[in-house]
């Protein structure tokens, strides 16, 4: 039976989880579905009060290779909880409290999120209802409540943002926080750099590289920028000082985490969730 398509374009973030240890498909559907069953509650962002839940899970009857669901879709909520001692008449200037059912929030935002265990990747809308740093936010704390330190949550970001870094005229300086990956890059001189950063059992790296602007950082094929720009595209960030001219007017700061990808697609084949699967693994696999 053909499958139908629909020329509809999406555009979709997409947050890379990357579990530390027991780095396999079944962990990941396992994980998700220990969140959707503890249900934790995240508090999220700068606002007091502000909170992320799972409002219901739905998995694919579509097995991988692995016996996995191909896609897992949760709906999260985010929401402001009431606090009953905080109410204030503004016309009588007068506080008051309230009673208040505790169950009862507000300001609910709703958006779906869309999980690919085979590739441990979680997509969402480009224009959900909740912002990009609150999902990554609760993804990380929902996750490492039922795992301690289990896992790292991080935006994928931007590729052409990355290589302004490697192809501006001179790298001046380079800070970045960054994790081995999940399942690596070979064995290059950027797989040794990963691997050994997994031997060493940490959590994040803090890498500062200085040069300047008569001897600017080497950004040789397979070197050390190379390896971490590698890695910090799916597992970390980096700042960078770099000048694109000769004069050091022309100097730019770029920071990778202001520039997440936006994977945009132009079709939906069968459905949105298996659109999304075929394209990350096809995008992904590898990585």
């Amino acid at each position: 039976m053909k499958e139908r398509i629909v020329n509809r374009r999406t555009s979709w973030y997409v947050i890379n989880v990357k579990a530390r240890r027991q780095q396999n498909e079944s962990h990941y559907v396992d994980a998700f579905e220990a969140i959707a069953t503890s249900d934790p509650l995240v508090e999220v962002g700068r606002v007091s009060n502000r909170y992320m839940s799972i409002k219901s899970l739905s998995k694919s009857e579509i097995l991988t290779n692995a016996g996995c669901p191909t896609w897992m879709q949760l709906t999260v909520v985010a929401y402001t909880i009431i606090d009953e001692n905080a109410f204030y008449n503004r016309r009588s200037k007068e506080d008051i409290t309230m009673e208040w059912d505790s169950d009862i929030v507000a300001n609910k935002k709703e958006t779906d999120l869309i999980v690919i265990p085979a590739v441990h990747k979680v997509v969402m809308k480009h224009n959900s209802d909740i912002t990009l740093n609150y999902v990554v936010e609760y993804l990380e704390g929902a996750l490492n409540s039922i795992e301690s330190e289990g896992f790292d949550v991080t935006t994928v970001k931007d590729q052409e943002t990355i290589d302004k870094i490697r192809s501006a005229k001179k790298l001046i300086s380079m800070k970045a926080n960054i994790s081995y990956s999940n399942p690596g890059h070979g064995n290059t001189f950027n797989g040794l750099f990963d691997q050994k950063m997994q031997a060493s059992n940490l959590i994040s790296a803090e890498i500062t590289l200085q040069g300047s602007t008569d001897h600017p950082l080497s950004r040789e094929t397979d070197g050390m920028v190379d390896a971490i720009l590698n890695i910090s595209e799916q597992n970390g960030t980096v700042e960078a000082i770099v000048q694109n001219g000769e004069s050091h007017l022309s100097q730019e700061k770029i920071i990778t985490s202001e520039h997440p990808f936006i994977m945009r697609l132009s079709q939906i084949i069968g459905s949105v969730c298996t659109t999304l699967y075929n394209e990350l693994k096809t995008r992904y696999s590898n990585h």
